[in-house]
């Protein structure tokens, strides 16, 4: 038979509302840790003194007339925002889940055992026959309670990287169209106005590939006619 009492004070000495608060509490300081994380990264790398951090450089353009025929080459620069260039480590913690299993095995068993003899030190006789009578009681009662108390805790996170929020998105969009338009100073003047520059080009390897001395050929002898 269960002992209600028994699970009921079992259940009652656990700390539940640690059991159920203390992940959760655990996960959404990981998730501000996470958020600090990030606007440490925007406000320290990306931005800098107030200022959006970008990447510059410089690039050669081909300049051509009407008809395409080539004018010579433009110096030409460009800057991409460093918060449009750059993986983003916004990380968020997507599910959480607690498993709390708890089993009660409560075993209660009753043990009697019984065993009586008679022994008697009188005798009777009738004639040729002649009975002893010999008697003695014991008897024994044991009681086994036996209670297995297991508990399984399990807490699982998911963690995924996020894009960046919509408003940021919105920024680098706009900071990007008024960066990444590709300027030239009005005192530039044309370069390379005979020949296309070599430097800063890859050049493919056109030679034929190297090849080994050729096999001799070898000479069957032909059989003698007779």
């Amino acid at each position: 038979m269960i002992d209600k009492d028994l699970i009921g004070s079992v259940l009652h000495s656990l700390p539940m509302d640690r059991v159920f608060s203390a992940p959760l509490h655990a996960m959404i300081q990981a998730q501000v840790s996470a958020n600090k994380a990030y606007a440490d990264f925007l406000m320290g790398v990306c931005i800098q003194q107030g200022k959006a951090v970008a990447i510059e450089f410089t690039y050669d353009e081909n300049i051509v007339d009407e008809q395409g025929i080539y004018q010579g080459q433009a110096e030409k620069r460009m800057r991409i925002p460093l918060v449009a260039a750059v993986t983003h480590p916004n990380i968020a913690i997507e599910e959480g889940t607690i498993d709390f299993e708890l089993t009660i095995d409560h075993f209660a068993e009753n043990t009697r055992s019984t065993a009586a003899s008679s022994e008697l030190s009188s005798e009777l006789g009738w004639g040729a026959f002649n009975v002893s009578v010999k008697g003695s009681v014991s008897h024994a009662k044991e009681q086994t309670r036996k209670t297995d108390t297991r508990a399984r805790y399990q807490v699982k996170t998911v963690v995924r990287r996020q894009a960046p929020p919509e408003a940021l998105m919105r920024v680098i969009d706009a900071l990007t169209s008024a960066a990444s338009k590709p300027l030239m100073f009005a005192n530039a003047a044309l370069v390379n106005t005979d020949t296309l520059p070599e430097q800063g080009v890859l050049k493919l390897d056109t030679a034929p590939p190297a090849q080994g001395p050729l096999p001799a050929a070898r000479s069957k002898a032909q059989p003698a006619r007779a």
